[in-house]
């Protein structure tokens, strides 16, 4: 176990650095060097020592669960391992019981990892929609969209784009009051701010690994709310959804694990689990609050520094109405070329619908974003 270091010393753990100036953890993070190990480490152990006991990787698996849930302050029961935001996004779609009548509130300007399932999956339920800016402005505004046939409120955490985040813990109330189904994407907060879902009672939060939480593609963290296991349809279920001790009697029938974990149907993506797991060691190795302080720092700065009336923000300034996103244009001068123009400069970013998106992590520094200032201005 590393002893605490300084944000400065971490930098040394993303080689990114010595190339880029990679501010753009809300699109693809790079891998610190402990994940890249770890991984290196397992791949190794398959190639030399061909397959590892099966309990010891449900062991890697499990220790991964349980540092996904100590981040979220949530139950290991309540944690499953998915290999995508989207996958478990779908994994709640079909784990509720839709009837004919029903509705469904939606984000109307959510990222389309929640909008095309319920396009696609659930063309006959009828959709009502809302936007990131009137949640923000006010989230009891879902009120006047639900009925009494209304089953679910499903939105994104934090805006991809304008960066916004929203009060779950009020939204998580009313859903509860009216006996609805609360689903959160939090790709976009988790591992930029920290939550406890102790205190939030939604019931589906998913969350990929590989943007904030530094993690490797194809893994992510599922959350289901325990209270509601036991009135979820079966889904998503395969012979991996039973409990084994061996291999050794297949024959006999297995019960269905009694958690979340249920829902990891079949062989698990392991390389993204090792991955994860030491990503996480690295966020509780620091502190979440002290990497939740930095983010919040470091684009205050950014922030201040492009606070002109030339630039159109859209962006909150308020650090409890935003997580890591610094969204952006100038009036003035056309985005794809600017955006052309940092990247000729190493400087790794996101354009989405013609905005610069910044999204900045703990081992970024304001001399970074200087650099980036000088660019755009």
């Amino acid at each position: 176990m590393r002893g605490i270091m300084s944000f400065e010393q971490y930098r040394k753990l993303f080689p990114v650095t010595r190339k880029f100036i990679h501010l753009n953890h809300a699109a693809t993070a790079p891998l610190p060097l402990t994940a890249r190990q770890a991984i290196e480490q397992y791949v190794k152990s398959r190639s030399e020592e061909g397959l590892t006991e099966c309990r010891e990787d449900e062991q890697i698996a499990n220790q991964t669960r349980m540092l996904a849930a100590k981040l979220m302050n949530s139950s290991i029961e309540e944690i499953c391992l998915v290999k995508n935001t989207s996958h478990g996004i779908i994994i709640a779609i079909g784990s509720i019981t839709w009837n004919k009548g029903d509705n469904v509130i939606l984000m109307k300007d959510a990222f389309p990892t929640i909008l095309y399932p319920f396009k696609y999956l659930l063309p006959e339920i009828e959709k009502r929609y809302v936007t990131s800016f009137e949640l923000l402005a006010n989230p009891e505004c879902i009120i006047t969209l639900i009925d009494e046939h209304t089953k679910a409120v499903v939105i994104d955490w934090v805006h991809f784009l304008n960066g916004v985040r929203i009060d779950l813990a009020t939204i998580a109330l009313i859903c509860k009051e009216k006996g609805i189904y609360f689903i959160v994407d939090g790709m976009q907060g988790l591992g930029a701010v920290s939550i406890d879902l102790s205190q939030i009672k939604l019931d589906f939060f998913s969350a990929g690994a590989a943007k904030w939480l530094l993690g490797p593609q194809g893994i992510g963290i599922l959350y289901v709310n325990q209270k509601i296991l036991g009135k979820l349809k079966p889904f998503n279920l395969g012979w991996l959804s039973a409990d084994w001790l061996d291999f050794n009697d297949i024959f006999t029938p297995k019960l269905l694990k009694a958690n979340a974990a249920r829902f990891e149907e079949g062989t698990k993506n392991y390389l993204g689990i090792v991955g994860l797991q030491e990503s996480l060691k690295l966020f509780h190795e620091i502190g979440m609050n002290n990497i939740e302080s930095q983010i919040f720092d470091i684009t205050d700065y950014l922030l201040s520094k492009i606070n002109d009336p030339r630039f159109d923000i859209i962006t909150p300034k308020e650090r409890e109405k935003r997580a890591g996103i610094v969204s952006f244009r100038r009036k003035d001068k056309d985005s794809v070329e600017l955006y052309t123009k940092l990247k000729q400069n190493k400087i790794v970013c996101s354009l989405r619908e013609n905005y610069i998106r910044i999204s900045p992590h703990f081992y970024n520094t304001t001399a970074e974003l200087d650099k980036l200032i000088e660019i755009v201005k």
